[in-house]
């Protein structure tokens, strides 16, 4: 009889991403899956840490403010809700 391998489920291989990629050091397009997280991947045609999956993505869980925007701006006094302006977190200005 053979020997018997174990194959990891997708709970002990964790969340993982796929999707186009592009490398921004020689332009090669190829199709790439990452865990989730990984920013750099490496182009199988120049060998680089310099590509990228071509679409962004964000999280499920998300930080939002109470109007339901999730796009924040820095400034002196804080983080800002683009959409209605109000603090999120303040610090004072040194």
């Amino acid at each position: 009889m053979g020997e018997l391998m174990h194959f990891p489920t997708a709970i002990e291989r964790g969340p993982h991403l796929a999707g186009e990629a592009f490398c921004t050091q020689c332009e090669h397009e190829f199709v790439a899956v990452a865990p989730v997280g990984t920013i750099h991947l490496t182009c199988p045609e120049c060998g680089t840490d310099k590509a990228l999956l071509r679409y962004p993505c964000e999280p499920t869980v998300a930080w939002a403010c109470g109007c339901g925007c999730h796009i924040f701006m820095l400034s002196p006094g804080g983080v800002i809700c683009y959409n209605c302006g109000d603090y999120q977190y303040g610090w004072e200005a040194e």
